[in-house]
């Protein structure tokens, strides 16, 4: 056989090998052993099972597969309507069955940690399905701590669409306020199905945004919006304001974080002086009041915002060294700190402005200890 030939074999059988190599990697390998009794489920799903026993209609070891398709969720979901189900329910419930949610059902206001272990007493929404499957009222089963009556039957209810029961929460609250159907689909998917189901402020926030049928975006700017106002301010709540307030405070809050990425940023030296404490009064009545100097464009910003003056306009000022920025602060009673004043030091020496929250001037017991605090450390101070 000549050389020319022997290479012509050879490429067909590298060729052959190939081919093989790119069909074993793409060939649909037999599926293991579909479930086709109770025995079959991995023990985890068996236990989910046993767990609620005593509530099902058929024992768990009577069941055999009805259905062709060889997916273990779906032939697991049969084995659960066969134990559970008198009637049939919204694909959300019985997803709980595959997939549980993260809620604890706090009412707070933070968003809910799917990596924070779930508590022992939180409600088991498997009894829900299982309420819902049998004809049983859930609202007065199990839904009432949570949902109102009108809000339980769209909750039983919510669209196919919706395959979540955390996102099948926040449908029905929106729901349960209007008509429209796309407005609480619209709430569903937006990020108020982050928080818990218990919380009343979001719930309040969910509400309101249903009966306004706002976008999922502006929704979603909201929710990020309140979460901050929130944040700063533990009382915040949006009862008695309007859709249009809300928006126009939006609007501030954009404009103050787009002036934050200005000014934010950067640090300095700082005037040659310590940060400093002292201690007055006695017992009950004693305060602990510190003077910190502000050295980063991003505590500038937040004592501006905080203090609602313009001092963050210094900042140049700040690196420059022509002047420095003070805050003083107050702790009474101990363990609450409260703002008084931000002051201005020009590179002299000299106190140039001493101002409280929306340039208020000072009280006596704030000028006293700023008197107190330019004494001690060769400061003049020119009251305006």
């Amino acid at each position: 056989m000549g050389k020319r030939n022997r290479l012509k074999i050879a490429d067909r059988a590298a060729a052959r090998s190939a081919v093989d190599a790119v069909l074993r990697k793409y060939a649909v390998r037999p599926d293991k052993a579909a479930a086709e009794t109770f025995l079959d489920f991995s023990p985890e799903r068996r236990r989910a099972v046993d767990a609620l026993r005593p509530l099902a209609l058929r024992n768990p070891e009577a069941w055999r597969c009805r259905i062709k398709s060889r997916s273990e969720d779906r032939r697991f979901l049969d084995l659960v309507r066969f134990c559970f189900a008198r009637y049939s329910v919204a694909p959300h419930l019985e997803n709980l069955w595959l997939v549980d949610i993260a809620d604890d059902f706090v009412d707070a206001v933070a968003a809910v940690d799917p990596r924070t272990p779930r508590r022992s007493d939180r409600p088991c929404l498997r009894t829900w399905y299982i309420v819902a499957a049998q004809g049983g009222s859930l609202y007065r089963t199990a839904a009432r701590p949570y949902l109102t009556r009108l809000e339980s039957h769209h909750f039983l209810s919510a669209p196919r669409e919706v395959e979540s029961a955390a996102h099948a929460f926040w449908y029905a609250f929106a729901r349960a306020e209007t008509d429209d159907r796309a407005a609480a689909l619209r709430v569903a998917r937006s990020k108020l199905a982050d928080f818990s189901a218990a919380s009343s402020f979001w719930k309040d926030v969910a509400r309101a945004v249903a009966r306004h049928a706002l976008a999922v975006n502006e929704i979603d700017d909201l929710v990020d919006f309140l979460r901050a106002a929130k944040a700063e301010d533990e009382s915040f709540s949006i009862k008695g304001r309007t859709l249009a307030a809300l928006r126009r405070r939006m609007e501030e809050w954009h404009r103050a974080l787009r002036k934050e990425r200005e000014i934010s940023g950067g640090a300095w030296p700082g005037h040659p002086i310590p940060d400093v404490t002292y201690e007055a009064g006695r017992e009950e009545k004693r305060a602990i009041w510190r003077f910190r100097q502000i050295k980063t464009g991003s505590d500038l910003f937040r004592e501006g915002q905080q203090m609602r003056h313009c001092v963050a306009s210094y900042k140049q000022a700040c690196v420059a060294g022509s002047l420095s920025i003070w805050s003083l602060t107050c702790e009474f009673p101990l363990g609450s700190v409260n703002r008084a004043v931000t002051l201005e030091v020009r590179a002299n020496g000299v106190i140039a402005q001493c101002r409280g929250f929306a340039n208020r001037l000072p009280h006596a017991n704030e000028a006293a200890m700023v008197k107190r605090w330019a004494d001690d450390h060769g400061l003049t101070w020119q009251r305006s």
